[in-house]
């Protein structure tokens, strides 16, 4: 599996496994909006789908498009060796590969024997194969893993650098959140030692709540390693969280036609008010209104796309700077 099988970590560089053992923590709105602002800044950026629900496609606005393999072309791609099935600009710079309920059966297959007969030896070697192959065409790829496939986590995890964190405040999410640690210590010891947390980000936040920043750091003191706080947060949102996947748009797509929606309803009713507003006229309609939030979001998403980026290019800045002083 995964380096110690002849893979070069280096290609893998910029690949982010996005994790918690509980739904609901606004991981799949994390990758899309993400992913879609770093396209956004001119950048080419991967997202991969390997939850069994497929819910990433909701998010991009993608249903019902003939493309939508279910994740077969995944399994396709790890058992057979064949390419991942990649969709190329779902947005300008923006590529996807769908998952679904047929990425189940990795799962069993990476129980079954025959798995060790792969060229790399395992399930989770041949996905790290597959994504190694492509990662070089890309300034980021975000893997949405699923909550509570191991198999599939484990896949995400030999085939990442970076692990990203989001969490909820609340019990269940922290539960999650601490399933994580020994399994990305498991696959770091095991197959992927090059593995690394990229930190947590708070996620369905108050911006109003002062304390959630000291105690989260607190909490994590029981992950048993270092694990950064980012600061850029997700505030909570659930208007526009459910404007934007209704209309399988991103946060600053929405924001966009909330902005261009207000000027409309403005001019519908200038024009009414300058009409004497004739009673029982309904030339114009009034156009429906968005969620006000949506731009407050997109601007969380901005601040933790630029957070993510930073943190990477100062890692790379700083294993470059130890190989010079070393020559």
């Amino acid at each position: 599996m995964a380096d110690n099988q002849g893979q070069d970590p280096g290609r893998r560089a910029r690949v982010v496994a996005v994790l918690n053992g509980k739904g609901g923590v606004l991981k799949t709105s994390i990758v899309a909006n993400v992913a879609g602002q770093v396209a956004r800044s001119g950048m080419r950026a991967l997202v991969v789908d390997l939850d069994v629900s497929g819910n990433l496609k909701l998010d991009l606005g993608l249903v019902g498009e003939p493309g939508d393999d279910k994740g077969k072309g995944i399994v396709d791609a790890v058992w057979s060796g064949v390419p991942l099935p990649v969709v190329h600009e779902v947005r300008a710079n923006l590529d996807f590969v769908y998952g679904g309920r047929m990425l189940e059966m990795l799962g069993q297959l990476a129980k079954n024997d025959m798995a060790a007969d792969l060229p790399t030896g395992s399930v989770a070697g041949e996905f790290a194969q597959r994504i190694a192959e492509i990662a070089e065409d890309y300034d980021l790829i975000l893997l949405d893993c699923p909550p509570g496939n191991g198999e599939l986590q484990d896949m995400a995890l030999a085939a990442s650098r970076w692990v990203l964190i989001p969490t909820r405040t609340d019990q269940a999410s922290w539960d999650g959140l601490l399933a994580v640690g020994p399994r990305v210590k498991r696959v770091r010891q095991e197959v992927n030692p090059a593995l690394r947390y990229l930190g947590v980000v708070i996620t369905a936040h108050n911006p109003a709540a002062t304390r959630v920043h000291r105690n989260t750091l607190a909490r994590l003191e029981e992950v048993g390693e270092t694990v950064t706080v980012l600061q850029a947060v997700i505030r909570h949102s659930e208007t526009a969280a459910h404007d934007c996947r209704s209309r399988g748009q991103l946060a600053h797509e929405l924001a966009r036609d909330a902005g261009t929606m207000r000027t409309e309803r403005l001019m519908y009713l200038r024009s009414r008010r300058k009409a004497g507003a004739a009673a029982g006229s309904n030339v114009i309609q009034l156009p429906t209104a968005l969620s006000g939030s949506a731009d407050s979001l997109a601007g969380d998403y901005l601040a933790l796309a630029t957070e993510i980026c930073t943190i990477i290019a100062d890692a790379e800045s700083e294993a470059a700077s130890s190989i010079g002083g070393q020559a």
